[in-house]
């Protein structure tokens, strides 16, 4: 139990074994006032990291990822409390789940938060709050439980919350997602999750056999096939990469001409995953792929502990993993963006002020929770299941 001040809530759990299990769930005793101070008693439920403050993400000049199915607030209400210390915020549009937090004409509308991103938008623009909208790309639960949009395994073993990058109609489908999102009065746009699954996919009968038909062998073939032909992994490497440039040459179409709104893209760097290297074999993510169309955004250590500390080791293989990063930065000038989730309390900010005397982060992301399906997210994009 702890005590702290009105304006300021600190949830205090304890620490365990995170990765064998959910994100944080904890309930909250009834408040008992002593003095000028509010206590709480906080169970945990499922162990995990202590949740930081959205207010205290703002004052630092970093911008809050707002998820409407996480806050368990209305827009009016979220707003009426926390308004007043926002400048800037990102709120998710388009979930991992498929569903989408607006009235749409294209997508599936979640029923409990139908209007909260139309609603939030146009209050926080009436304030003079920014809104960027997050857009989840290919991770999508809905779609994705149908067999002709889901990614696949060697073997046809599907994954039926991410979907193929190869079909088409789902590109026109993210476009036209896209365009709605832009009607409201946003400042900037997010596209998060475009990307493979895992290195071993994908291996639908559609992208087999595409494949074999570019590179004139078996239209059946294995990961393990393409790694014992060093000429054919990395034609492999680049026809995934070049997947995912044409969705985003897709959505960049609504975008053109609209300078008032940039295009972001995430780029997922996590030691644990090899880095750079890893963002590419695993996740056909190219830096160079994601700046022809737009500002590239360090998803870093999604699944990998932040270190305690600058000094480290941790932190010191953390910013190697960066290099690539880096280097490009030096030799383009391009904007560069942060995105972190799951935050654990103030020594994060150490975290970002260092990696900033590295990098020139034009904007820095924070979601301050794990998102819903963390668990099962990490064990696919590791490797682990």
């Amino acid at each position: 139990m702890r005590g702290v001040p009105l304006n300021f809530f600190i949830f205090n759990c304890i620490k365990d074994d995170f990765f064998v299990k959910n994100r944080l769930k904890c309930s909250i005793a009834k408040p008992k006032l002593h003095k000028d101070l509010f206590f709480f008693s906080i169970i945990p439920k499922v162990c995990g990291y202590l949740t930081m403050d959205i207010r205290m993400i703002s004052s630092h000049n970093y911008i809050p990822v707002i998820d409407p199915t996480f806050i368990k607030q209305s827009p009016d209400e979220f707003l009426a409390e926390n308004g007043g210390f926002l400048s800037e915020v990102a709120i998710i549009g388009k979930s991992t789940s498929g569903f989408v937090h607006y009235r749409s004409a294209t997508a599936p509308t979640n029923k409990e938060t139908n209007e909260f991103f139309s609603t939030f938008s146009s209050i926080a623009d009436s304030i003079g709050i920014k809104v960027h909208a997050f857009i989840n790309g290919l991770a999508d639960s809905f779609l994705g439980k149908n067999p002709g949009y889901s990614s696949a395994k060697h073997g046809g073993n599907p994954n039926e919350d991410f979907i193929c990058p190869t079909r088409d109609a789902y590109s026109v489908y993210l476009k036209s997602i896209v365009s709605e999102i832009m009607n409201y009065p946003i400042k900037g746009i997010i596209i998060d999750n475009l990307r493979f699954a895992r290195e071993d996919y994908c291996f639908c009968e559609r992208c087999s056999r595409t494949f074999s038909q570019s590179t004139d062998i078996e239209r059946i073939f294995s990961l393990g096939d393409l790694q014992r032909d060093n000429s054919l992994y990395e034609r492999w490497i680049n026809w995934r990469k070049n997947n995912l440039g044409e969705i985003l040459a897709e959505i960049s179409t609504v975008i053109a001409g609209r300078t008032d709104i940039p295009l972001n893209i995430t780029i997922d760097i996590d030691p644990t995953a090899q880095g750079a290297q890893g963002a590419l074999h695993h996740f056909g993510q190219d830096i160079r792929v994601i700046n022809q169309y737009g500002n590239p955004t360090v998803h870093l250590s999604a699944w990998t502990p932040y270190p305690s500390a600058i000094n480290t080791p941790e932190y010191q293989t953390l910013l190697n993993n960066l290099d690539v990063i880096k280097t490009f930065q030096n030799q383009t000038q391009k904007d560069i963006n942060l995105f972190l989730w799951g935050t654990e309390n103030e020594t994060i900010f150490e975290i970002i002020d260092a990696l900033k005397q590295e990098i020139s982060f034009k904007n820095v992301f924070i979601q301050n929770h794990f998102p819903g399906d963390y668990q099962k997210r990490r064990e696919t994009h590791l490797g682990l299941g």
